[in-house]
Formats: C-alpha cells, sequence, structure tokens
C-alpha cells in the first residue's frame, strides 16, 4: 500500500504527531487532499516563540518555536501561521532576513508581544493590546488606556498610580513587584481588571499585596507568590466577585488567623489553592469551608498532613452540609480528570482564562523573561 492509499484518518494521525514546522509546511503543499488535513494544525498556532538554542524549529500544542538564526522568510511566516496573535521578540538579537516592525504594522491579527525590541516607534504598536515588558521606561510608546493585558518586570510600587492611569482599563495585569518592603498602593482604582498575578522578587519583611488588591473591586480571578516576614491584610474590604484564588508564600509569615482574615474576605470564592503555608491542617479543614461557603475545588497538594483522611472527613462534612467539594492532596501531578494542558510559562496569553493559564498549572508566568 502506497502512503497515499491511507484514509484520511490515518494520514490525520500521522501528521498530528509529526511536529517539525519545514517538513509539515513542505507536506501541506503536495496536494490539496495534505494541504487540507495539516492546515488545521497550522491553523491552530497562535504563538511565536523563539528558541535561543539551536534546535529544529518545531510547532508544539497552539506554540511555534523558532530557532533565532531562522530565516522567517522561508516559512513566508503570515501565509503558513495565519492566526498568530502573539510574539516573543528578540531582544539581544539583531533582526536577520525578517523585519518584525513591518510584520507587526502591516498584520492587525497579532495583539500581542513579549518584550519590546526595536518595535517602539509610533505606529507598530498601534494594534498590540497585550504586552510583557519593563513598561515604565516605554509606557508612552503606546496610546493612553490601550493595553489591556500586561506583565510588567521589576515594578516599583512608587510606579503604580502613573501606571494605572495611564492605563485604566486593564484586564490582566501580571506584575512582579521589586523594592517594594512594606510601600502601601496609594493610586486610583483598577475599576475594569479582572485578573491579578503580583509576584516578589525578594525576601520582604511585610508583603502589601493584598492591599493592592483591595483597589480592584471588579476582581474575579487573582494569583500572589511572596516571600515575606509579615502579610497586611484589611479584613473590612471584602471582594464579593472574586471567585479563583492562588496563594504561593515561601516564608512563615502565615498564620491561621491572618489566613482566615484574608479568605474572610472573598465569601464567593470557588477554587482555592494554596502552596506553602504551614498552617493548613486536617483540624483546621472545617474551619477553612465554613469561611467559604461557594467553596467548589480546594487544591493543598504537596501538604503531607493532608491526606486521604483529610478527604474523607471533609466528603462526610458536605454530606451533612448539603455541599460539593472537591479537595486535591498530596499528589505531585495535576489531576486526571483536570484538562491536558501544554506547561508553558507563558507571559502573556490569548484570552482571560485563568483556571486555564494560571490555576490548572504547576506553575504560572512569573517565571522567564
Amino acid at each position: 500500500m502506497s502512503f497515499n492509499d491511507l484514509p484520511d484518518n490515518c494520514l490525520w494521525k500521522i501528521f498530528e504527531n509529526a511536529n517539525g514546522v519545514i517538513d509539515l509546511i513542505r507536506w501541506s503543499k503536495v496536494c490539496s487532499r495534505w494541504s487540507n488535513l495539516i492546515t488545521p494544525k497550522l491553523n491552530r498556532v497562535k504563538y511565536l516563540q523563539l528558541i535561543h538554542s539551536y534546535e529544529v524549529d518545531y510547532i508544539d500544542a497552539n506554540s511555534l518555536w523558532i530557532n533565532h538564526v531562522t530565516n522567517w522568510n522561508d516559512y513566508n511566516l503570515i501565509e503558513s501561521f495565519p492566526n498568530i496573535k502573539i510574539i516573543k521578540t528578540a531582544s539581544l538579537l539583531p533582526y536577520k532576513s525578517y523585519n518584525l516592525p513591518e510584520i507587526v504594522k502591516n498584520n492587525p491579527q497579532i495583539k500581542g508581544l513579549i518584550g519590546m525590541d526595536k518595535l517602539r516607534k509610533d505606529g507598530y504598536l498601534e494594534n498590540i493590546e497585550m504586552c510583557a515588558a519593563n513598561l515604565i521606561s516605554i509606557i508612552k510608546s503606546f496610546r493612553p488606556d490601550q493595553l489591556k493585558q500586561v506583565r510588567c518586570f521589576y515594578l516599583h510600587p512608587n510606579d503604580l498610580p502613573s501606571f494605572i492611569e495611564y492605563f485604566p482599563n486593564l484586564k490582566r495585569l501580571n506584575i512582579e513587584l521589586n523594592k517594594a518592603d512594606g510601600v502601601f498602593y496609594n493610586g486610583p482604582n483598577l475599576s475594569s481588571l479582572k485578573i491579578l498575578e503580583v509576584g516578589t522578587t525578594n525576601f520582604f519583611d511585610q508583603f502589601t499585596g493584598f492591599h493592592f488588591m483591595d483597589f480592584c473591586p471588579s476582581l474575579e480571578s487573582a494569583f500572589f507568590r511572596c516571600w515575606a516576614e509579615d502579610i497586611y491584610v484589611d479584613e473590612s474590604v471584602k471582594n464579593y466577585n472574586l471567585r479563583d484564588l492562588v496563594i504561593e508564600c515561601h516564608s512563615n509569615c502565615f498564620s491561621w488567623a491572618t489566613l482566615q482574615r484574608l479568605l474572610s474576605k472573598f465569601p464567593n470564592l470557588h477554587h482555592l489553592r494554596i502552596r506553602g503555608i504551614g498552617v493548613i491542617k486536617d483540624s483546621k479543614l472545617e474551619e477553612l469551608v465554613k469561611l467559604l461557603p461557594e467553596l467548589k475545588i480546594l487544591d493543598l497538594r504537596k501538604y503531607k498532613n493532608v491526606n486521604h483522611k483529610s478527604a474523607d472527613f471533609l466528603s462526610k462534612y458536605c454530606i451533612k452540609e448539603n455541599r460539593s467539594i472537591v479537595i486535591y492532596h498530596n499528589c505531585k501531578n495535576e489531576p486526571t480528570e483536570w484538562p491536558k494542558l501544554v506547561n508553558t510559562h507563558e507571559q502573556i496569553v490569548y484570552g482571560f482564562d485563568f483556571m486555564k493559564h494560571c490555576f490548572y498549572k504547576n506553575s504560572v508566568a512569573f517565571r522567564s523573561h
């Protein structure tokens, strides 16, 4: 039997398991039948990522990974991958045989940039809505209120008020606080913000990220990673919109009383994931779920003292109280019933699905720059 005699479902399986970019593009030009089977795979690509080594270019899920020395013209990039939405630029590398500013300017479907590179001239950035960079120094490269999603590196809290004033309608803000020890936010509300992700670059005596959160009245999802001796919490300010919360704390700053005060601020919370807080014990489990009457998912993996007995206890409690809560405990991998996701550290993402891009992953976009 020749290769062309294979039924479509067999050919499709072969093409789906092939990741080499050059091979897939060449095969898509063999005939209309092969093109129809391969094109959906190329159309799924929304991210263009750079490989800073000499690996072969490849496709992984919805990402195109290109070697930093690849000639983009060989691929007819936008023609082959018409749905690219986000490009990671090469801030430390010269342009080779491609003109990235022209690509961004002439293809309005490109909405996001990771790193700014040489794309700072007026007109090149007019379609951009998502950006990951050290934005304070180049804020005027954008129109006021242009950006909807931002990942900002090494941000000092004193720069936040002017930043928020310039982009008042942000939907997602991912910031890494630097030299923010005990500094309180004093600026305008982020009235449109739906997703907030806050990390710290060093150890603080006092972490005030939860105070900043109080200026986000419409917030629905939040992630916090901190190293601190003390946590500031004002339990008098409630957020009735928050549904998803992830807390990663790598110090002993959280007492049980502090955690109670924090969680009492979010009475309508549905999904909670906690890492590193040493006060979570089986004996406190009932108190925790009573604080959160709408809780549906409780992720306490990596806590050795929360185990199958804890799950049995919670199950009995739910039957008695007519509630449904799923608890995850003492397992390294993501549960089998969770969606199968590529475990990449996206600094910006196309869309605003916090559960997909943050809660359901072991790590989120605070890591690589």
